[in-house]
Formats: C-alpha cells, sequence, structure tokens
C-alpha cells in the first residue's frame, strides 16, 4: 500500500491508461471487479473519499490481496485525468504494464 502519491505525472499516466480501455472507474464497479477475480493489478483511491468508501475499496482489496495506494489527488482532479463528467473516487488498473508504469510514479 502507498499513501499520499502525488506525482503529477500519475494523472497524465492514468489519462493515458483511460483512452487505451485500461481502466475501472467507481467505488461499486472497481470493488465487483476485484470480487470476480478478473484482472486487477492496481487501484488508486482518491484523497476526498468518504470514510466508507475509503474502508469499503480498501478492505476488498486487503481481502483480495490487491494493491492499492491512496493518492493526494482529489475526486474532481482524478476525473478530470481520465476523462469522467462525474466524479471518481476510485480507479482500478487492469493492465499490468500500466499498472507497473503507476507503480514506478508512486
Amino acid at each position: 500500500m502507498s499513501e499520499n502519491i502525488k506525482n503529477p505525472k500519475l494523472l497524465g499516466m492514468m489519462g493515458l491508461a483511460s483512452r487505451a480501455r485500461k481502466i475501472v472507474t467507481g467505488t461499486e464497479i472497481v470493488t465487483e471487479k476485484i470480487k470476480s477475480g478478473r484482472s486487477v493489478e492496481f487501484v488508486i483511491i482518491a484523497s476526498d473519499v468518504s470514510q466508507n468508501t475509503l474502508k469499503k475499496v480498501v478492505n476488498c482489496c486487503e481481502y483480495y490481496e490487491v494493491e492499492y495506494g491512496i493518492s493526494q489527488f482529489t475526486m474532481d482532479e482524478i476525473s478530470n485525468a481520465v476523462g469522467k463528467s462525474c466524479l471518481v473516487s476510485a480507479v482500478a488498473i487492469v493492465d499490468r504494464n500500466f499498472a507497473d508504469a503507476i507503480k514506478n510514479l508512486v
């Protein structure tokens, strides 16, 4: 687990992964993807999520042994980076190469 991820290149890399369709966004979709056993390589959680959302995503990641990081970027900043009009609380990277590149930025 990584905390306080603030590298500005991270937003650019998430945007690139989004355009390549190698991410899923949103608390419910991310946790369902993890629980389904499908490939989730890394999860990034926004800094301003509620305590309930944080607990839900972190517990899911820890139970299913998925690496995650809590960024210092807000839901709004992450939403803009991945091209979503609604607020994004969590992003799951589903491609190993993008996940490795993002972990190197952390």
